[in-house]
């Protein structure tokens, strides 16, 4: 791989970050993007492969911009990148700029920090939160600009541009793979287009039909027949020459099947050293069921892995630290992988490319096709990577070929329109004071992406407007000044949507005093709370247990229950179940809800109820029904009952060591700060750790510190922590 020199106009800072990276020369994109002036200010659109260096060219805007002071926010849209861009960016500490990440609390501002890494939604909640961040905001980094065409996050990201760019003329750095219509984005955001087709490891596609591969060139080749099921042997062929596979599936269940499969037909190739540290890792991961966690080390110690949403964050990073280290040699997964984590592999596998959206089996974009195939080949390790699809048999491969490899993708189109995203974003925009009527409102929409692609959104706002003003969170002339209510303040300083307001209302009309289950009935009700969908053969169970578990709630629900109806009822069920201390295998079993998906419900139910006990007041409900949507909260984030509250708020002490801890006696802080330290190793799950954890935080420090020594001996072997310090050990021991 030839790389370019450095050229001689770059800047010092530019020099300094190179350095401290270790890097030599430049790949053609990152060279242009100097030539062009990303140091000097210069907004651009970089439309580049995968694995051709845009996050470097983003770190040469970041340490230029900030010379002068400022910050700067480098947004994606999940909040996995976000991790992953922090680990990489906290490089920049050396050169004197402050690096943090903000994903959590919504009604938290932004971080005093030179540099902040962020989702669209918390950026959004940031600038409502903070009205002066927008005159600070020097640069603007966003990672993933094709998500604007996305129904849901689109709209967001495009808010956010609007309004800096409508109160400043920051610095905007746009990042793509996929983004065929560049110019119209480069508009939109007031840039200059840099497109390269340029990979550091050329890409193959091909498609895979009857056991030959299909090459856009016109030729095919043979493929060995070896267990008779394509994903398999194609991974083995790459297995034969060292590479490793990512296989995309379009569903949970079918990567999950086809991983058994492989490990169960194939012996694979790979780093078993890797594999058992990985496997071991996985049996001690916390959060997780039993039987998902025996059966994920089983298969990594045989060099397969599945990946999906489902999995704990937790259980993911394992699997993907595998990958990287060769202790995995087939990872199945959904296509989420590929939106988010940066784990390339010599050969991807498209196993489907049909999903049922809304019931309807559709096609895949050739967006998502390219995305996925942009993954094959791993840069210093691959000569070049190679993108498969297999054909369905009623498909040929010309058709494939002409549809997926040879297509560009769809263009970018904006999402923006609608009443139920305008309400949102427009209501932010009064409340923050950035605008007070509906002209100013629509000036700043001027500046969206829908905006330049010629769309009209008068009347929807019209309409978004009237709707904040009949629900009470606006005031004043349609047609002139607005201001927010305090109801509309703390709606959109909360970032919930303004909806929730009239599903509040109805449900407090129907149920006074509000009980648990109604007050969880209204969690699972409110518009942003991550649903669960009900299979035509569960209904009848959904049913039962409401009647026999939640009657309150039932009598809330409609005489006729329909699909969105019994959704809000199953997220109630396992919200319940969830904070009455059922395990995550009896919730896994009885439910079908795997333990990612759990702890996503479990994060957005503890933010939904802790801004529903910040509103209830202002929508006229009681003090005590507030509280006990504030003890709601806090029971949904740890997933305990209401008496174990002051227990789970000690570091360390999660649900079933807090049950063991009251269970054994040990019910306030109060009584284990009187705790006996080896009377606690009794109890069972309590170790030297979790005491030391526990005497630190009851202020006991001096016998915390013993502890410590003890916990250090158990990790590292008495007689390796012997060499370093007789007398600690023996003072541990005392």
């Amino acid at each position: 791989m030839q790389l370019e020199p450095i050229p001689e106009t770059a800047t010092i800072h530019t020099r300094r970050l190179l350095s401290l990276l270790g890097v030599e020369g430049l790949f053609p994109p990152q060279r242009e993007a100097l030539e062009r002036g990303v140091e000097r200010g210069q907004s651009l659109v970089v439309a580049a492969p995968t694995g051709s260096g845009k996050s470097l060219i983003a770190m040469i805007a970041l340490v230029n911009a900030l010379q002068g002071g400022g910050q700067a926010f480098y947004l994606v849209p999940l909040k996995s990148i976000a991790q992953e861009k922090y680990r990489d960016f906290r490089a920049l500490e050396a050169l004197g700029l402050r690096v943090r990440v903000s994903i959590g609390d919504y009604s938290e501002g932004a971080p005093d920090a030179d540099i902040v890494i962020a989702t669209y939604e918390k950026m959004d909640s940031m600038l409502r939160n903070d009205r002066r961040l927008a005159s600070r905001v020097k640069l603007l980094v966003v990672d993933e600009v094709h998500v604007a065409g996305d129904p849901r996050r689109g709209p967001v990201l495009e808010g956010v541009v609007a309004r800096l760019l409508s109160r400043g003329e920051p610095q905007v750095l746009g990042l793509s793979a996929t983004v065929p219509n560049v110019d119209e984005i480069a508009a939109w955001l007031g840039a200059e287009p840099l497109v390269s087709k340029w990979r550091p490891v050329p890409l193959r596609e091909a498609v895979f039909k009857d056991y030959r591969l299909y090459f856009s060139e016109g030729y095919y080749r043979e493929v060995a027949r070896i267990h008779g099921h394509p994903d398999l042997d194609l991974a083995l062929e790459a297995a034969s020459r060292g590479g490793q596979t990512l296989v995309f599936s379009q569903s949970r269940r079918r990567a999950m099947s086809l991983a058994r499969r492989a490990a169960r037909k194939a012996r694979l190739p790979h780093d078993r050293r890797a594999a058992r540290e990985a496997a071991s890792l996985i049996e001690d991961a916390t959060g997780a069921p039993r039987a998902l966690r025996e059966e994920l080390s089983g298969l990594v110690r045989r060099g397969v892995a599945y990946h999906h949403a489902g999995l704990t964050s937790e259980l993911r990073r394992i699997i993907e630290d595998a990958f990287r280290a060769g202790g995995v040699s087939i990872l199945y997964s959904t296509p989420t992988l590929a939106a988010g984590v940066n784990l390339p592999a010599r050969l991807v596998v498209v196993d489907e490319y049909y999903r049922f959206e809304r019931g309807v089996r559709e096609p895949i974009r050739v967006a998502e096709y390219k995305q996925l195939a942009g993954r094959a080949g791993r840069p210093g390790y691959d000569e070049e990577g190679l993108a498969v699809i297999i054909a369905e048999s009623g498909d040929e491969p010309e058709d494939l070929l002409d549809w997926y490899v040879k297509s560009k993708p769809e263009r970018v189109e904006s999402r923006l329109y609608g009443v139920q995203r305008l309400r949102h974003l427009a209501l932010g925009l009064i409340a923050s004071g950035e605008a007070s009527s509906r002209n100013e409102v629509e000036s700043i929409l001027s500046r969206t992406l829908y905006a330049v692609q010629g769309g009209n959104l008068r009347e929807y706002l019209a309409r978004a407007l009237r709707d904040l003003w009949e629900w009470g969170l606006l005031e004043g002339d349609l047609k002139g000044r607005l201001v927010a209510t305090p109801l509309g303040y703390n709606v959109s300083r909360l970032y919930l949507d303004p909806e929730t307001v009239v599903v509040a209302k109805d449900v407090l009309s129907r149920a006074r005093p509000l009980d648990e289950d109604s007050a969880l009935l209204l969690i699972a009700m409110s518009p942003d709370m991550i649903r669960l969908p009900v299979p035509r053969r569960e209904e009848d169970r959904v049913l039962e247990a409401l009647v026999d578990e939640a009657p309150s709630a039932l009598r809330l629900l409609e005489d006729w229950l329909g699909p969105e109806e019994m959704s809000a009822a199953k997220t109630m069920l396992v919200l319940k179940a969830w904070i009455n201390e059922e395990s995550e295998d009896v919730i896994y079993e009885r439910w079908g809800v795997a333990p990612g998906d759990l702890a996503a419900m479990a994060e957005t139910g503890e933010w939904i109820a802790s801004s529903l006990s910040q509103l209830l007041p202002l929508l006229g409900a009681g003090e005590e029904e507030a509280s006990l949507v504030k003890r709601l909260a806090k029971r949904i984030r740890y997933g305990v009952r209401q008496e174990l509250l002051p227990l789970v708020s000690l570091p360390g002490i999660g649900r079933v060591r807090a049950r063991r801890l009251y269970d054994a006696g040990y019910r306030t802080i109060h009584d284990l700060a009187l705790a006996r330290p080896e009377e606690l190793l009794r109890v069972p799950g309590i170790g030297v750790a979790t005491v030391r954890s526990i005497l630190e935080a009851v202020g006991r420090r001096e016998e915390a510190e013993t502890y410590r020594m003890r916990e250090r001996v158990a990790k590292r072997g008495l007689l390796a922590f012997l060499d370093d310090t007789g007398e600690a050990v023996e003072e541990a021991g005392s």
